[in-house]
């Protein structure tokens, strides 16, 4: 999104926390200009960590108007969670142009409260609309994704990860850290997945990467590749034939992008368990195949993986099916919108 407004010759800031792991995310981005402010996650209002949010939402408040005031900010565009509170208040107050952009069919309770106090709220689903009924302009935009995912591959991805380019691939992802619950019932099929005569991509996070590893050493016979994090999802994603993953919005907007048909394992712990009711979507559209963990086994995770790898049109089917899920110009539409209705607020 950054990179978008940055080309179309706007001046771009990403607010982001003081957390080890947002730093590390910039650290990506070196043509992006970022400001880390004192940004904390809500908790429950009887948590004594409440006094710490509260003062750090103050001093980010005070931070988010000086940053706005000296930059001359004409937009400020919240993507979900409560670092974006703080810039939105201070947008507020400055008479900037305020937005917020939630990407899930359920949205979480920080975009619920933040929305309160912006002129427009994005959405990246349409079943997400009915938890801002009072809201007076909400928007289906679709969510974005990122630019290295969105330029043309010139490495060889087979050669990449040492896959053979002859083998339908299946990826096992769970995210940044791993799903715990799905690698343990793909480590528990793999005699099964050998039978197939398929390869597999295993992105195991790093807390399960030496378990699975050893898991994986005891099967010669299945082609593999075994890693902690991949650096290189637009390769991974190349190569995927059928992916198992969580239901996270990011992960289903990059599926649908490569129109790649899914495994969905939600993730049972999410908030509202929006990532049930993003699954559910997937399904719906015939993209996916839902898979709660309460109730996948390694029996059921074969069957579906051999019914849609040994099966050309089911498999062709899915593959439409995410691909129309896809909204491929959705940074550009944001863009678009942005500029138009700085416009109109600012009578430009």
């Amino acid at each position: 999104m950054g990179e978008v407004l940055k080309a179309q010759g706007h001046e771009v800031t990403l607010l982001i926390s003081e957390k080890k792991i947002d730093s590390l995310a910039a650290s990506g981005h070196p043509n992006l200009h970022f400001e880390r402010l004192p940004f904390l996650a809500m908790p429950k209002p009887w948590s004594p960590k409440m006094f710490a949010f509260l003062s750090g939402t103050l001093k980010g408040l005070k931070a988010a108007r000086n940053l706005i005031r000296k930059e001359k900010t004409q937009v400020v565009l919240g993507m979900g969670g409560f670092t974006s509170l703080a810039p939105i208040l201070a947008g507020k107050k400055e008479k900037c142009l305020t937005l917020i952009h939630d990407s899930n069919a359920v949205p979480g309770k920080a975009n619920r409260l933040t929305a309160r106090f912006c002129d427009l709220v994005l959405l990246g689903l349409e079943a997400c609309r009915s938890h801002f009924p009072k809201h007076p302009d909400v928007r289906i935009v679709g969510t974005p994704i990122r630019n290295t995912l969105r330029v043309p591959v010139t490495d060889d991805p087979y050669a990449f990860f040492k896959l053979d380019k002859n083998k339908k691939t299946l990826v096992i992802m769970g995210g940044s850290q791993g799903a715990r619950g799905v690698n343990r019932v793909v480590c528990m099929a793999l005699d099964q997945l050998e039978k197939l005569g398929i390869q597999v991509l295993h992105i195991a996070g790093p807390g399960d990467y030496e378990e699975v590893r050893d898991a994986y050493s005891k099967h010669p016979l299945l082609t593999q590749h075994v890693a902690a994090f991949c650096h290189r999802m637009e390769l991974a994603y190349q190569i995927a034939d059928l992916a198992v993953a969580r239901s996270g919005a990011s992960t289903l907007t990059e599926l649908a992008w490569f129109g790649i048909p899914s495994l969905l394992v939600p993730y049972p712990f999410a908030a509202d368990d929006h990532q049930t009711r993003n699954a559910e979507i997937f399904q719906a559209a015939n993209a996916a195949r839902l898979m709660p963990e309460s109730s996948i086994n390694a029996t059921n995770l074969v069957d579906a993986v051999r019914e849609i790898l040994t099966q050309p049109d089911i498999a062709a089917r899915m593959k439409q099916a995410a691909h129309d899920q896809a909204v491929r110009d959705s940074a550009e539409r944001i863009a678009t919108l942005l500029e138009e209705e700085a416009r109109k607020k600012h009578n430009l």
